[in-house]
């Protein structure tokens, strides 16, 4: 076997005398012995003479380094500037750059973002105006790109210029007549939605509606007893201490029954229904809007009024009169508490109940809060579906399906109270 060192002097020799053979050669150009030659390979050919011999750029992560020159008032790049070559020529780069005139990149091989980072830096450096030339296509076309997305930002618009009083006005009326607009086109796709629903039944879909009348009125009944309990206690006290006055305290139950069933309990039911279920509606309709998959059902060909708002006015519509009944029941059975607190008999007031109260008073009761419970659920649905983009939109909605539908119930019941004035009802 061989020794190391031994066969590293042989290979080293026989080297030595196969340059020599090679230059004795006639013809053949002098090579510089093996020994000077450096870590480098050796070179086919011999360089002219009289010129230096550059030794080859130190290798960076596999790739060779960039040459970063200043010759004159020019600054030339040369080889592969990238992400893992340019850190090494960074400093010397924007050193070199300053007071430079012209940028030549024609020695540019290999450019990516890093790179091209550098050159605007050494760009900015050398000053405003500084040409960057020579440049191939691919070299040109990245540093395009970058300097697009080194750009600053747009300056912002100016603030909108404050309107007078008349322009605000006429703003605020011209905003107005939009919502309108946009409520009345809600309507009428709303009942173009009934009437085909009620041609062709199969489209609604039994399961939809029976969830929202579990949210709508299973779920509200504990509420609305507590309230209508409440309101009766409050009735009885309040309408016994004037009538006291004058002996007629007997009439109490006839005056708290007839409010109930025409007027407070239909409108107080309506007004949980307004504060629960109809910002309910708005908030889940809202939240399917601003994540655009109301737009990703009309895409798909389903109709959102079909699907979304159909069920929810049919549920709202059937549930409101159970909880108006409800809300009636409960009213009388806190009302008699009160009356019999104060001894009178259960069966007088039952009796000045029945003698008071007709079966039209109900029915017209029944009547109106199916009507609120419709207009709530439309209020809510319309909310919903046109809620704006952006964290506040669902909160917006919300908050214009309670106040909306309250505001519609009190007019509806002013319209309703005129109506059944006029028909003698």
């Amino acid at each position: 076997m061989t020794p190391l060192g031994e066969g590293r002097g042989d290979r080293r020799a026989g080297r030595a005398e196969g340059a020599a053979e090679r230059a004795s050669a006639p013809g053949s150009p002098a090579l510089p012995p093996a020994e000077d030659m450096g870590p480098g390979p050796a070179p086919d050919r011999a360089p002219e003479p009289g010129a230096a011999v550059e030794p080859p750029a130190p290798a960076v992560g596999g790739r060779t380094a960039p040459v970063v020159a200043r010759e004159g008032d020019l600054l030339r790049f040369s080889g592969e500037l990238t992400s893992l070559t340019a850190g090494a020529v960074w400093r010397t780069a924007l050193k070199a750059a300053e007071g430079a005139r012209r940028i030549d990149l024609s020695g540019l091989e290999v450019l990516d973002t890093s790179g091209a980072t550098l050159v605007i830096a050494s760009s900015r450096i050398a000053g405003e105006g500084v040409p960057v030339e020579g440049a191939s296509r691919p070299v040109a076309a990245v540093l395009e790109r970058v300097r697009g997305a080194d750009r600053p930002p747009p300056a912002p618009p100016p603030p909108p210029r404050r309107l007078g009083l008349v322009r605000s006005l006429g703003a605020w009326g011209v905003g107005r007549g939009d919502a309108a607009l946009d409520g009345a086109a809600f309507l009428g796709e709303a009942s173009a939605t009934v009437v085909n629903a009620a041609r062709r039944p199969r489209d609604l879909r039994a399961s939809d509606v029976l969830r929202h009348l579990d949210e709508v009125g299973t779920r509200a009944f504990g509420l609305v007893m507590l309230l209508g309990v409440l309101i009766g206690v409050i009735l009885a006290f309040q309408s016994a201490i004037p009538m006291r006055q004058y002996g007629a305290d007997i009439f109490v139950p006839r005056l708290v029954g007839i409010s109930l069933l025409r007027e407070l309990g239909p409108l107080l039911a309506a007004v949980i229904l307004a504060g629960r279920t109809g910002s309910a509606f708005a908030a889940e309709l809202g939240t399917m809007t601003v994540n655009e998959e109301v737009s990703a059902l009309r895409i798909m060909g389903i109709d959102p009024m079909v699907l979304l708002v159909l069920p929810r006015l049919i549920a709202a519509t059937i549930a409101m009169p159970v909880l108006a009944l409800l809300m009636d029941l409960s009213g009388l059975v806190g009302m008699a508490f009160v009356m019999l607190a104060t001894g009178f008999p259960l069966q007088l007031v039952i009796n000045q109940v029945h003698a008071g109260v007709a079966l039209g008073d109900l029915l017209g009761g029944l009547g109106k809060a199916a009507v609120f419970g419709l207009v709530i659920a439309g209020i809510g649905c319309r909310a919903g579906l046109s809620a704006g983009s952006g964290p506040r939109a669902v909160g917006d909605a919300a908050t214009a399906a309670v106040v909306g539908g309250i505001v519609a119930l009190v007019v509806l019941d002013g319209i309703f109270a005129v109506l059944f004035y006029r028909l003698g009802w």
